[in-house]
């Protein structure tokens, strides 16, 4: 993952990476401030694009080309390194096409290089991320970034960008549809939070905002200060 952080990161994004890499990829998001900034990054950027992607449902045969496909996997190790540069090819093709869609006016950072040799040991990943959200002001770039794991119903926000914000507190809220915001609770003064996110209720497709509030957090129950920052979730491929 060392040789193109940014590209892997777009692929994680986009849910086309192995299962080792999207778990490497994962445990780097919780560890690592510059893998979470990458990720922040391509999700601020293709959001727009996976919100608004229809659904396709799969044709009718895809179990019996699956089965047909993988009678004959006995494939060369040299092959399914070809195969998989030439993946990474197709992606970016792929994500310079969606840019170009969003009219965002950002490319990649970086030459096209080979891919990582695979991780002969990946760490276990629990919980799996399930739904992540960047949140920014309008037309910033990603001050927090938010990750949601439904099977454990754990919420790790992250600060990416933060500006510290002396004399006041920065609350979490949800917003799911025309409902009401509930909060998600008070960021602490500094570092990443892990907070239970019961007021989600299972869903994974809420808005996430941060409020200015009092020291302690709103007194009222309800926002009632300014939204600094906000972003919509949005759910990950995991296996």
């Amino acid at each position: 993952m060392a040789d193109n952080p940014d590209l892997i990161a777009g692929e994680f994004v986009l849910g086309t990476l192995e299962t080792y890499e999207r778990q490497a990829v994962a445990l780097g998001i919780l560890t690592d401030p510059a893998i979470a900034r990458a990720v922040a990054d391509w999700q601020s950027r293709l959001a727009p694009a996976l919100l608004t992607a229809p659904s396709v449902d799969p044709s009718p045969d895809l179990w019996r080309r699956i089965e047909r496909a993988t009678a004959g996997a006995a494939i060369a190790n040299d092959n399914h390194r070809v195969a998989k540069s030439e993946r990474r090819w197709q992606f970016a093709t792929a994500a310079a096409a969606v840019m170009a869609l969003l009219a965002s006016g950002l490319a990649l950072r970086g030459p096209m290089l080979t891919p990582p040799p695979p991780i002969t040991s990946p760490a276990p990943l629990t919980p799996g991320i399930q739904s992540i959200a960047a949140l920014s002001e309008s037309g910033g770039s990603p001050a927090l970034l938010v990750t949601f794991d439904q099977a454990t119903g754990q919420m790790r926000v992250m600060p990416v960008n933060l500006t510290a914000r002396p004399g006041h507190s920065l609350e979490l809220w949800a917003i799911m549809g025309k409902d009401a915001p509930k909060s998600l609770g008070v960021m602490p003064s500094s570092g990443s939070a892990t907070m239970p996110a019961k007021m989600l209720g299972g869903r994974n497709d809420a808005t996430i905002a941060v409020s200015l509030e009092p020291v302690g957090g709103s007194p009222t129950g309800l926002p009632t200060g300014p939204v600094l920052y906000s972003g919509s979730m949005v759910t990950m491929p995991v296996s």
